[in-house]
């Protein structure tokens, strides 16, 4: 594997690479060193497919085991994206070990650079490097020069396909979620990765529903449902403690899968806004072992999801009601609002757009 350092980080890294070496671009990469207003990673880019891998809070003691960090962010962002273990291991193989170059080509700096910026973005809303990494990669580019348009992500999993084999191939949850909206419940039956954190499961949701992720909101975690309303979960997941005091037992579920409580607990309950208490129901209706489709996929849906505050379930039907009556005195009033709200009744093809391939 050729390495191509920019100035800024073979002086980071105490290296002087003399010249650029040429070699074929899937084993090419090139690496960018930012530090500024307090952040410091490292973005690595591949030249045949602008995969990116991010490294973030690159300090001292992170920069002197780069490598190691930079396969390991690669290895890891692949299984992220449900890439087939098996694949994963023959392309670092045949990456071998690393070899520093000197970077000066000019169009692979500017796409470098402009892979950067969507770093910088990223790390608004995210820390980890896998995150950033999948985030980086789900991003559209047009190539320099031309009216070609280059997802990173499927750039990459096409030239993997150069090993004749699935190139994605992992555990997938085939799930069922219900909004009870008492009576008239919006369903959504989904197929995610079983390595899908529930960071992620959320995002996933929100789009579903149409949320617009202004809310708190926790994962419980069932062994069977609990005909008791309030009844605390088995397991309690939550993303920050300071925000929920009710279960002095609860888990943060920073970086926690589904696989690590799935099978066992196969009956989960999504919670959104502890004002309006949303409650999706969430089963697990089937686990499929070396699926090789995308994820995350929408696969049925049925049923019209709330406005964001439109005041509960009972809300929810008022509001319906309402806008059913153009004679209604509200009417004019609800209508604009909804629309101020973005929201629309459900459509599949609409719906299927915001999620499918969306990890």
């Amino acid at each position: 594997m050729i390495l191509h350092l920019t100035k800024k980080l073979a002086e980071k890294l105490k290296l002087s690479p003399a010249i650029e070496l040429e070699t074929n671009e899937f084993y090419s990469w090139r690496a960018n060193y930012i530090q500024e207003y307090g952040r410091r990673f490292v973005v690595f880019m591949n030249d045949a497919s602008r995969f990116t891998i991010v490294i973030n809070e690159a300090k001292a003691a992170k920069l002197k085991k780069l490598p190691e960090l930079f396969i390991q962010t690669l290895r890891e962002t692949l299984l992220a994206l449900c890439v087939n273990p098996e694949v994963i291991d023959r392309y670092i193989t045949e990456l071998g070990e690393i070899t520093y170059s000197k970077n000066s080509d000019r169009k692979r700096t500017a796409q470098l650079n402009k892979n950067t910026d969507t770093a910088w973005w990223a790390l608004r809303d995210l820390n980890d490097d896998i995150d950033l990494s999948v985030y980086t990669n789900g991003m559209i580019y047009n190539t320099s020069g031309t009216d070609e348009v280059l997802v990173p992500k499927e750039k990459m999993f096409e030239l993997l396909g150069k090993y004749g084999l699935p190139v994605r191939k992992c555990r997938a949850f085939d799930i069922n979620v219900c909004l009870e909206l008492d009576g008239t419940n919006a369903i959504r039956r989904l197929l995610v990765p079983a390595n899908l954190t529930f960071e992620k499961l959320h995002k996933i949701l929100q789009k579903a529903f149409n949320w617009k992720n202004y809310h708190l909101y926790s994962f419980g975690l069932f062994k069977k449902w609990s005909e008791n309303y309030y009844a605390l979960p088995d397991i309690e997941l939550v993303t920050s403690m300071a925000d929920f005091e009710t279960n002095p037992d609860a888990k943060l579920m920073t970086g926690l899968k589904l696989s690590d409580y799935v099978p066992e607990y196969n009956k989960i309950l999504y919670i959104y806004d502890y004002g309006d208490d949303w409650h999706h129901y969430i089963g697990i209706e089937n686990i499929i072992d070396d699926c090789e489709d995308e994820f995350p996929v929408l696969l049925s849906g049925e049923g019209d999801s709330p406005p964001e505050d439109v005041g509960g379930t009972g809300g929810f039907a008022e509001f319906l009601k309402i806008i059913a009556d153009p004679k209604h005195e509200e009417y004019e009033h609800l209508t604009t609002w909804a629309k101020s709200q973005w929201w629309k009744p459900f459509d599949f093809e609409t719906t299927a757009k915001r999620i499918n391939g969306k990890l």
